[in-house]
């Protein structure tokens, strides 16, 4: 998870750190794509779609 890219609302940001106890809420902090890094739940993060494409 850590280092991983996901979307958010379609774009892309970096998870660098999580927490969270247990089984609460897993808080993440990320960092758009425009260098802001920002606390928020993981929850609504998603993973990208891997491209199928085959380039000969």
């Amino acid at each position: 998870m850590i280092g991983r890219t996901y979307l958010e609302r379609g774009r892309p940001v970096v998870v660098l750190i999580r927490w969270g106890p247990g089984s609460g809420p897993r808080n993440v902090l990320i960092q758009r794509a425009n260098g802001d890094l920002v606390v928020r739940p993981f929850r609504g993060l998603r993973r990208p779609k891997e491209n199928t494409t085959d380039e000969d």
